[in-house]
């Protein structure tokens, strides 16, 4: 009898929570997956989960959550708004009830991904006015409660109160003892760099919780604009492709083809970038948004049981790839069309530069002169100039949607290296010799390299086999006549 009123008792408590959760807005199920494999439609019967992330505990609440997947012992969440948090999920387990049919019970540690039924969410509160992105990968809104930066500059220390800045990007450097920080002012939209000597910041998320996160562990803070968003987003023409192992191929946007002049436009190149020829490229392609990332290769990497390329100990995920050969580029285009049933490939050395100019005929897509926090290089102006890369898109696109088509990193081409234009294919393919390739085309400098290196007209050569720490890649997609790309739907 007691152990009868224990299990009415739980089922009534279960069909409450139920029926309180579609109040808050649910219009369908969860779909819940199992490391084993086994699939589940319902609703987890949870207001929050815990997330231990390496700033911190968050607690987040069940109706602002998309997404939840498993990599590993680390969990990323996603929220409808397009934060996403990443760490240790707290071990309990969790009721999963089924319309129709028994509820099961599903332990945190055997939960492999949750898509989350789609609802209608309010905010409560005040709207957070400020934007985090962590050095992991992770981004969220909130309020930052420390007032003011304390720093050092060359003169001496300051303080800097922190509603005068719209923008503060933070870096760790091996051989400083201070992480170096970029101050972006709103009045004037001035930059300066300067040492950060706070150890930590205080910081509130938008479900109110209070974290003291140590300074190294921010990438950076857009102070001054609620709807700022994280890391320069692909344009909305952008879409990407199925894979059938499952998740989805890098970012592209479509190119027009047209009739271009190869080669350099403004003087001062060197003797491999001449003559300057007239190019048709007769037919549009698709080509990355970014340089391909750590995050993409390692997971081709773990397809196919390949070795991971090392990251020179600067971080993985949203870094663009390094210590990869031509060959390696090649073996991943070759999985790309494996995966998807379209044909990817290296962008030949001539649609290198159409896309990486962006229609225009300037000595860098910006402009005449290489300015100040424009790309990554040795003399840019940038937080990381010869240090090391940056993550992919943390500078301004180029008039075609493209980041990083000047500094970063060196991207691989499809062309054999020769010393001039002379033989360069008018309709734009790749340039090939007979008897075998020597070198291949490298294009877009690096953060390694001073600024006449990331000029559009710009190029190196390296050997197919032959890796580095400041050498990455973008693919190109080919493009069937009539048939619609995939758009899927972004946070």
């Amino acid at each position: 009898m007691r152990s009868f009123r224990r299990t009415a008792m739980l089922f009534f408590a279960l069909c409450t929570l139920s029926v309180t959760a579609r109040a808050q807005g649910i219009g369908s199920l969860d779909v819940i997956t199992e490391t084993n494999g086994d699939i589940h439609n319902g609703t987890l019967a949870s207001e929050s989960f815990t997330l231990q992330a390496p700033y911190g505990a968050i607690d987040l609440p069940y109706g602002r959550i998309k997404s939840l997947f498993r990599k590993d012992e680390t969990v990323f969440f996603t929220t409808r708004d397009g934060e996403r948090y990443s760490g240790r999920l707290e071990k309990r387990n969790f009721t999963v009830l089924r319309p129709g049919e028994p509820f099961i019970t599903v332990s945190s540690e055997d939960i492999a991904e949750v898509e989350f039924g789609e609802r209608l969410w309010r905010p409560r509160g005040k709207a957070p006015l400020q934007a985090f992105e962590m050095a992991n990968g992770d981004r969220f809104r909130g309020h930052l409660r420390t007032d003011e930066f304390m720093v050092k500059t060359e003169t001496g220390l300051k303080t800097v109160k922190h509603n005068l800045l719209s923008r503060a990007e933070i870096a760790k450097r091996e051989d400083a003892s201070f992480p170096s920080i970029r101050l972006t002012f709103i009045e004037n939209d001035k930059n300066e760099i300067d040492h950060l000597l706070n150890d930590s910041l205080t910081v509130e998320t938008a479900f109110g919780q209070t974290l003291a996160i140590k300074t190294p562990q921010f990438a950076t803070l857009n102070l001054a604009n609620a709807k700022l968003k994280f890391n320069q987003p692909p344009s909305q023409d952008s879409f990407r492709d199925l894979l059938i192992g499952g998740g989805f191929g890098p970012d592209l946007v479509i190119v027009q083809g047209g009739v271009f002049r190869h080669g350099d436009l403004s003087g001062g190149g060197d003797g491999d970038e001449k003559p300057i020829r007239a190019i048709t490229l007769a037919s549009p392609f698709a080509i990355g948004v970014y340089e391909v990332t750590f995050e993409q290769f390692d997971l081709f990497c773990e397809a196919t049981e390949r070795d991971k390329p090392d990251d020179s100990g600067w971080g993985r995920g949203n870094r663009p790839v390094i210590n990869v050969s031509w060959e390696d580029a090649q073996a991943y285009t070759d999985w790309l069309s494996q995966q998807t049933g379209q044909t990817y490939r290296l962008p030949s050395d001539t649609e290198w530069e159409y896309a990486a100019r962006g229609g225009t005929r300037s000595r860098f897509w910006w402009g005449m002169e290489v300015g100040e926090d424009k790309a990554n290089c040795a003399g840019c102006g940038s937080l990381w100039d010869a240090e090391r890369t940056a993550d992919v898109g943390r500078f301004a696109p180029n008039p075609f949607g493209l980041y990083d088509t000047a500094g970063n990193v060196f991207e691989w081409a499809a062309d054999c290296y020769h010393d001039s234009f002379a033989q360069a294919p008018r309709n734009g393919k790749p340039l090939e010799k007979e008897g075998g390739c020597g070198k291949r085309v490298i294009r877009g400098g690096a953060w390694s390299f001073p600024p006449k290196e990331i000029r559009s007209a710009n190029r190196w050569r390296d050997f197919p086999t032959r890796s580095s720490d400041d050498t990455g890649f973008r693919v190109l997609r080919e493009l069937t006549p009539g048939r619609i790309p995939f758009r899927p739907s972004r946070p």
